[in-house]
């Protein structure tokens, strides 16, 4: 069973020689990077680093347009129906073992994709650590669920059956006119009858937002491209728990501001008091928010405890909701912004 490698990668001269590295450490047989719209060195740094680099063509579509032109350049499912694709980002670096651990899940059990499962690379500072603590939530929630709600993007390995039947039924792989491609694949694997897991031995390694701003850039794209996705598809019953997820965000969203307008309202008439009723309740939050990042260690715990932290970072993340509500009804197709960093070449990376 051959296992092949596509990274989508765009402006990636500083990372992609250390990715294509860790790739090749795999169980993979090649490393195909699709170098989208590059001004820098990342095509001559991917073929120094061992993988088969090329450079897309007009491609106006993001990472869905790479991919597919990936897909539709070295791949014929028809042709080898056992090879299994390993999408992985430029930015990331998936454990030690990884694509072995998949491949025999895949090999073993009635399944046709496995996600990861993603830890922060950096986690310094407020914001990041924020973000660390939100995905090992996640993580502990997947794995407890054992459902996947979303085939992230990080770094997911596809059975190429899946990606054909997926082509067969919507006449696409990765779908160019979603913002969100990796939860819109999640979907269409889902539609035709796809098993999906994110197990505990496949980790992905990936980048935090630095700022509050790349923050609610990112998050608003992830909530606009799950509305969309809510707009234009047919409601099916693959659809009916996202619908619920969405149905719960809003109930989450509206009580959120609610409080917070009517906790400053009485701060400011003077009438704020102490409810034993409601501190009880607030125990009770801080106890969840404690126990589900106990495996975090000490500084997770106390920083969970203390729930306010935490508070100011939900509510920037219910703000960008609020901002993709906005966008949907000003019937915005939603954008890709750029995170540049600190280095020589002042290349950027796509937010995630």
């Amino acid at each position: 069973m051959k296992t092949i490698a596509i990274v989508p990668a765009h402006n990636e001269s500083e990372q992609i020689k250390e990715t294509v590295t860790e790739l090749k450490k795999q169980n993979i047989d090649e490393v195909i990077v699709a170098c989208d719209n590059c001004t820098d060195d990342t095509e001559f740094e991917a073929n120094s680093a061992g993988a088969k680099a090329f450079l897309t063509i007009e491609n106006s579509s993001r990472k869905a347009g790479a991919l597919n032109q990936a897909l539709n350049r070295f791949v014929d499912l028809k042709e080898d129906p056992d090879l299994l694709v390993l999408i992985c980002d430029a930015d990331t670096i998936i454990n030690e073992g990884w694509v072995e651990n998949a491949s025999r899940l895949l090999k073993r059990n009635n399944i046709d994709a496995v996600g990861s499962i993603f830890k922060a690379i950096d986690s310094n500072g407020f914001l990041k650590y924020c973000q660390k603590l939100e995905w090992e939530r996640y993580s502990r929630e997947v794995q407890i669920k054992k459902k996947v709600f979303v085939l992230t993007g990080t770094a997911s390995l596809i059975k190429g059956t899946a990606l054909q039947k997926v082509y067969d039924k919507f006449g696409h792989y990765y779908d160019e006119n979603s913002i969100t491609e990796d939860f819109t694949m999640t979907l269409d694997l889902k539609e035709v009858g796809c098993r999906l897991i994110s197990p505990a031995s496949c980790v992905a390694n990936t980048e935090t937002m630095p700022t509050a701003k790349l923050l609610f850039l990112q998050r608003r794209r992830w909530y606009l491209g799950a509305l969309q996705q809510m707009k234009n598809r047919k409601w099916t019953l693959t659809l009916i728990p996202y619908l619920f997820q969405q149905l719960m965000l809003n109930v989450s969203v509206f009580s959120f501001m609610l409080l917070l307008f009517f906790s400053f309202y009485l701060l400011a008439s003077g009438n704020f008091a102490i409810s034993p009723f409601w501190s009880l309740i607030g125990l009770i939050f801080a106890a969840e928010r404690t126990i589900t990042v106990w495996e975090s260690g000490w500084k997770a715990r106390i920083f969970a405890a203390s729930v306010v932290p935490e508070l100011v970072y939900a509510f920037l993340l219910q703000v960008s909701y609020i901002g993709a509500w906005i966008q949907m009804a000003l019937g915005s197709t939603g954008t890709w912004n750029h995170i540049e960093k600190p280095i020589s070449s002042k290349s950027e990376h796509f937010i995630k």
